[in-house]
């Protein structure tokens, strides 16, 4: 995945899951396999970046709005190591074609 340093990823941008995915799932042991039947790219996401994912597919919404919900499910708040750790991931996303940004 991209370094969030790399200032080529706009941290303020609002990104969504394309509305023509179609993703098949599978679980794994604690691996969660994702085909994305678009591009024919199978990719393999921990559960972390599963749940990143899923925030995404409840609807489009940029990092602030991510840090909020992701907040809300571990119920604390994010220190900067997992800020740093969720922009990397979300980067990794749209690299991957996972995430589109509106």
């Amino acid at each position: 995945m991209e370094n969030s340093k790399d200032t080529s990823f706009d941290q303020t941008a609002v990104f969504r899951v394309p509305s023509t995915a179609d993703f098949i799932w599978s679980g794994w042991d604690d691996a969660n396999i994702v085909y994305d039947t678009r591009s024919g790219h199978t990719q393999v996401l921990n559960d972390f970046a599963r749940e990143l994912l899923a925030l995404y597919e409840d609807g489009p919404k940029n990092l602030n709005v991510l840090f909020h919900e992701f907040e809300k499910i571990i119920e604390g708040k994010l220190d900067e190591q997992t800020k740093t750790q969720i922009i990397d991931t979300v980067s990794g996303f749209d690299a991957m074609g996972l995430i589109e940004p509106l």
